[in-house]
C-alpha cells in the first residue's frame, strides 16, 4: 500500500479551550492595565491639586486594583473566578466619584465583559454540540473500512 491508501495515524487532538474562559481572562487583563492608566492619570490630577487625595493612598489603592484584576484574570478557571470577574467590574465604575472618564471606560469594559461571557457561553455549547454530532457519526470501531 502507498501512503495515500494508508495514511498515517494522527495524534489526538488537542481540546481547545473554553472560549468563556480566554473571554474573561482576556477582559480582565485588559482592564487591569486600564485601572494602571486610571491610576496614573489621578495620580497626574492629584498632584495638579484637582483632587484631594494623599498619594500613597492614591498610589496603593490604585496598583491594589490592578493585581487583584490581573490575579482575578488567573483565578477565571475556578468555580468561583466568574463571581469574583463580576465583582472586579465595580472598581472602574466607583471611578466615577473621581473622574467621570473612568466610569465611561468602566462602562464600556462592563460591556465587553456582558458580551464575552454571553458569546463565550454560546460558543461552548456549540463546540459541544458539534464535538457530540461528530462522535455521534463516528463508527463504534473508529475503523471507516
Amino acid at each position: 500500500m502507498t501512503d495515500a491508501q494508508n495514511p498515517a495515524p494522527q495524534p489526538p487532538a488537542k481540546k481547545q479551550r473554553s472560549a468563556l474562559l480566554i473571554f474573561c481572562q482576556a477582559t480582565l487583563l485588559l482592564e487591569a492595565f486600564c485601572a494602571l492608566f486610571a491610576t496614573l492619570l489621578l495620580w497626574g490630577l492629584a498632584r495638579g491639586g484637582m483632587i484631594d487625595i494623599p498619594l500613597p493612598w492614591l498610589l496603593g489603592g490604585g496598583l491594589v486594583v490592578v493585581v487583584l484584576m490581573a490575579w482575578a484574570s488567573g483565578q477565571q478557571a475556578k468555580s468561583w473566578g466568574r463571581p469574583l470577574g463580576w465583582a472586579m467590574q465595580l472598581p472602574l465604575l466607583l471611578g466615577g466619584f473621581l473622574d467621570t472618564a473612568i466610569t465611561i471606560i468602566g462602562v464600556v469594559f462592563l460591556i465587553v465583559w456582558i458580551m464575552g461571557v454571553r458569546l463565550g457561553t454560546r460558543i461552548d455549547r456549540e463546540r459541544a454540540e458539534r464535538d457530540e454530532a461528530a462522535a455521534a457519526a463516528t463508527p463504534a470501531g473508529g475503523d471507516a473500512q
